[in-house]
């Protein structure tokens, strides 16, 4: 059966009781939403207020409310899933399409007065109520993927296959750690073993909690963004691209498959044990230096989705005419190159110069530089450039091609302007030039 086909199929509802219950009317809803949250956003959280500085503790209203940005484009994420890699249980697809609604707009609505944790009670718990279906969702694609498995599909002996699965399955242990840490901050010390828990690792239980929260946020961020370079290799073919082409793409998925189980271990150390990831390339008494961590995650993960980009850019199927019949591809690769270089290479950048930008002290002379990027890498580098990434396959998937020029230009064009203007701001100093 051809794509094509299996759209069709799967734009029928699974629930006949449930008409409307379709890819489509999920899809269209969901960004939908998420654009209205995205501008309701844009008066909740800017760079120059939302970061007084790098090491200013976050603001709860914010972490929040965007997480009711964040859970609706994992759940555009899993319904892209299941279509890329036509998983054929209607019970999986039924879960999720279910499971997306249930997760977003709960997250989101509570996301616009949760402000305080633990006392907006009401709040919190219509949160809490998306955050389990996202567990569900996690869960069911995950089944979906063992099914896939378990018939042999031909998808299912892939790298972009492997690369989704474990993506997901790391997701899903952020998630739990995310639990754990938000259940400490509503309820303390309930079971008393949380701290006696704290005790035996050597440190008490804000700090485990706070270690738990870092590890919740660093490894679900790059998981997402690893199961979304599953999801371009696979949709865009990695398999159909020339020798050199398809080594390199098969290089940068076992990076990021690689790279994610190791992160995934390293943030569950860092998350039930007292231990840090140490810093690399020191310098200046250990004021500069790369946390081991982001090398990980930024190397193997965003840096193996960098190969797979590549192995694009030089296949001899996609050359600038190629490019022009399928502009989402380019504009699709060009968002991920662009969040590897604001992440990544600023994002180096920055902390092998933190003599200058500071390390959060708000009387560095880059302080001011800094809080921004801190917001800028975290909004734009982590969650808007990806989420665009994965808006391109979508449109491709579901879109009629004359929109495709269109939607892939001004993506394009947008995401330049932000990228420049976030490098032109961090780090062209004003008083030099």
């Amino acid at each position: 059966m051809s794509t094509a086909d299996r759209d069709r199929v799967m734009d029928e509802a699974p629930l006949a009781r449930a008409p409307w219950l379709t890819d489509r009317n999920v899809f269209g809803f969901l960004i939908g939403w998420l654009v209205l949250f995205g501008i309701i956003g844009a008066f909740v959280s800017d760079p120059f207020r939302a970061e007084a500085s790098a090491s200013a503790s976050p603001n709860t209203f914010h972490v929040m409310f965007l997480h009711g940005f964040l859970i609706g484009i994992v759940a555009l994420a899993a319904l892209v899933t299941y279509r890329v890699f036509a998983m054929r249980s209607a019970h999986v697809r039924l879960w999720v399409l279910a499971g997306a609604l249930a997760a977003t707009v709960p997250a989101a609505v509570g996301g616009l007065w949760d402000k305080r944790i633990p006392a907006d009670e009401a709040a919190t718990w219509t949160q809490i109520v998306g955050f389990f279906a996202l567990d569900e969702i996690l869960i069911v694609l995950l089944i979906g993927f063992a099914l896939e498995w378990r018939r042999r599909s031909d998808h299912s002996r892939t790298l972009p296959f492997w690369a989704a699965a474990i993506a997901t399955a790391s997701m899903l242990v952020a998630a739990v750690m995310g639990h754990l840490a938000g259940w400490i901050l509503e309820f303390g010390n309930t079971p008393g073993w949380i701290d006696r828990y704290a005790r035996y690792i050597g440190i008490d239980r804000s700090t485990w909690t706070a270690n738990l929260v870092g590890s919740h946020s660093h490894e679900m961020v790059v998981a997402v963004m690893a199961l979304i370079v599953g999801l371009v290799a696979q949709q865009f073919r990695a398999r159909q691209l020339g020798s050199i082409g398809r080594r390199l793409a098969q290089l940068g998925l076992i990076s990021v498959a690689g790279g994610t189980i190791a992160m995934s271990g390293v943030y569950v150390a860092a998350g039930f044990t007292s231990w840090g990831p140490p810093m690399w390339f020191s310098s200046h008494g250990g004021t500069n230096g790369i946390a081991s961590d982001d090398v990980i995650t930024g190397v193997f993960v965003m840096g193996g989705g960098l190969l797979v980009i590549a192995a694009y850019a030089l296949a001899g199927a996609h050359t600038l005419a190629a490019f022009r019949q399928r502009p989402l591809t380019l504009a699709a690769l060009w968002t991920w190159v662009l969040s590897f270089a604001t992440v990544a290479v600023a994002g180096y950048a920055i902390e092998l110069d933190e003599t200058f930008f500071g390390a959060g002290d708000p009387k560095a002379a880059g302080a001011a530089k800094d809080a921004v990027f801190t917001w800028i890498h975290q909004d734009i580098g982590l969650f808007l450039l990806p989420a665009l990434t994965l808006l391109m396959l979508i449109v491709e998937r579901l879109l009629n091609r004359r929109h495709h020029a269109t939607i892939a230009l001004t993506t394009t064009i947008g995401s330049t302007i932000a990228f420049l203007g976030t490098i032109i701001f961090v780090f062209v100093d004003p008083a030099m030039h």
